[in-house]
């Protein structure tokens, strides 16, 4: 299977992964008086914040302006010793949106980030004591969007409640999304063409220099994504079988199985073409398409060009095309890994279809596959709720448990496997819409809604903090009391239900199920898609 087209019934949505603009309201944190600290970097002198325990560092150049003659380049490192205001978090890169719809609910309408293509930025949150006594356990958030849209720099996504509640140091950056980040295009080399990917290592590279002078240990770093940031985790570890910059893996709705190897052009031939470089693909065009307007290239793919869909390349270098074989072969990773979805992951991509048959013709699956061999699969479940369950197994669900099955086959015992099915009413903003994809982040950062929140929810935050933290401290441990390593198959209970029936506390929070209870349809039809 392939990263869909966005265009496609499952495209259109499928990794997105920002968070709903509901939930992008500070917590509970209370703030006390703020005091300035420097830290020495690669990247300069960083002047941040230190308040309430937790120091942050923000907008911090990693790499050099991908502007200009860098556009479409891989990226540069910056290299720096001046003093550097790192009190504010830095632009977005450039994002496309398929449409209002996604915009509305995962771009901060209240509030959007600035976006710009110099928009390589990181930020850093550490607790206080950080540079007394033993080095802390680091995370690294990868966020999602489909690698169309997506942006460290929401509020959402801000570190202070994990750091000081959970007393690690943790990492957010921008990559390259969409057209600038994963263009498909012949004027460049083959593995030159996953920049977003590529930025992504650089940044991983920077922890490895700098996180120390914040206190964290460069040895105990944990990569973690949801969605398109899920799919990255995997495949960066299917790209460092050896010699990771990162001892463990946390994937929350999002792993990439098996990929088509045929590079399609198409899409960045449609774009030079809109923008009005229609030379033969070469050198000629690329120095066309460096010399059009940041702005332009926004508004015509967030214009004309809205529902042209760019995806990353088999190279060989930075994704492949054999992932779970590798998987089973010992060629990733050698590292424990925490994975799952959620119990509704499907809903968002899917309102207001009712039609099965035109949804298993519009790019679900490879043609073929009748209504009736699906609706078989998910007995008691009207056509609008079939179409949301197979999405969200197709998409999220059968993936994971693929590669969950292929690390432990391959021999790592330390796999954690999951399936998330909190549902809180102030998260509930569209029909059916359950637990749906992404509704995790407002628990996992602490930036829920503290005044719609319900005295649950503001317990599973908590909770569902110390498990992912637990995990990162320590990934060869339970994350959760009777949390199970995980088994594959139907003689062992080693599925972890999180926050089913309400149970949102620490000592509750995880119900284990057998493990192959949510893979019926996987392994009945959709693991022929995904795993070939």
């Amino acid at each position: 299977m392939r990263f869909f087209a966005r265009g496609s019934t499952i495209g259109s949505i499928s990794g997105w992964s920002m968070l709903v603009g509901v939930a992008c309201i500070p917590s509970l944190l209370t703030y006390a008086a703020v005091d300035l600290t420097t830290i020495s970097t690669t990247s300069g002198n960083l002047q941040g914040v230190d308040q309430n325990g937790v120091m942050s560092f923000k907008g911090v150049r990693f790499g050099q302006a991908p502007v200009g003659a860098l556009r479409w380049a891989p990226p540069q490192p910056f290299l720096s010793s001046d003093l550097v205001n790192a009190t504010k978090l830095g632009p977005s890169c450039l994002q496309q949106f398929a449409d209002p719809f996604t915009e509305a609910l995962f771009n901060n309408p209240q509030n959007a980030p600035v976006e710009n293509e110099d928009c390589l930025f990181l930020n850093v949150w550490a607790p206080s004591d950080s540079q007394q006594g033993q080095l802390k356990s680091v995370v690294v958030w990868i966020y999602g969007g489909g690698l169309a849209f997506g942006t460290a720099s929401l509020p959402a996504y801000d570190g202070t409640s994990i750091a000081k509640n959970q007393d690690i140091v943790v990492v957010s950056f921008n990559y390259r999304t969409n057209v600038l980040g994963f263009p498909g295009s012949k004027d460049l080399p083959l593995q030159g063409n996953n920049l977003g990917f590529l930025d992504q290592e650089l940044a991983f590279a920077w922890v490895q220099q700098n996180i120390a002078k914040f206190g964290g240990d460069p040895e105990q770093v944990t990569i973690m994504g949801q969605s398109a940031g899920g799919e990255s985790v995997s495949a960066a570890l299917a790209r460092h079988p050896q010699d990771a910059p990162f001892r463990a893996g946390i994937l929350f709705s999002g792993s990439i199985p098996d990929q088509i190897p045929t590079p399609n052009f198409t899409p960045f031939d449609e774009f030079a073409a809109g923008v009005g470089c229609n030379q033969t693909p070469g050198a000629e065009r690329l120095r066309c398409l460096k010399a059009i307007p940041g702005t332009t290239i926004r508004a015509f793919t967030n214009g004309p060009g809205a529902n042209i869909s760019f995806a990353p390349l088999v190279d060989d270098f930075t994704l492949f095309a054999n992932n779970l074989e590798r998987i089973r072969a010992k060629q990733t990773a050698r590292v424990p890994i925490f994975i799952g979805h959620m119990q509704d992951d499907g809903s968002v991509f899917t309102v207001g279809q009712t039609n099965l048959t035109q949804f298993l013709n519009t790019g679900a699956t490879a043609t073929g596959v009748s209504a009736d061999l699906v609706r078989s699969l998910y007995p008691g479940l009207n056509d609008s709720q079939v179409i949301a369950a197979a999405f969200r197994d197709l998409v999220f669900g059968c993936p994971a448990s693929l590669w969950a099955a292929g690390y432990v086959q391959s021999g790592i015992s330390s796999v954690f496997r999951y399936e998330y099915g909190a549902v809180f009413p102030d998260l509930q903003v569209f029909p059916n819409a359950g637990a749906w994809h992404s509704t995790e982040l407002p628990e996992l950062f602490g930036t829920f809604n503290a005044s719609t929140a319900t005295p649950d929810e503001v317990t599973l935050s908590a909770t569902f903090q110390t498990v992912v933290a637990n995990f990162v401290k320590n990934p060869n441990a339970s994350p959760a009391p009777n949390w199970a390593k995980y088994v594959p198959g139907s003689n062992t209970q080693t599925l972890a239900k999180l926050a089913y029936q309400g149970n949102v506390e620490l000592n509750n929070v995880v119900m284990l199920a057998q493990s192959n209870s949510v893979d019926g349809p996987c392994e009945a039809l959709w693991d022929r898609f995904l795993d070939f």
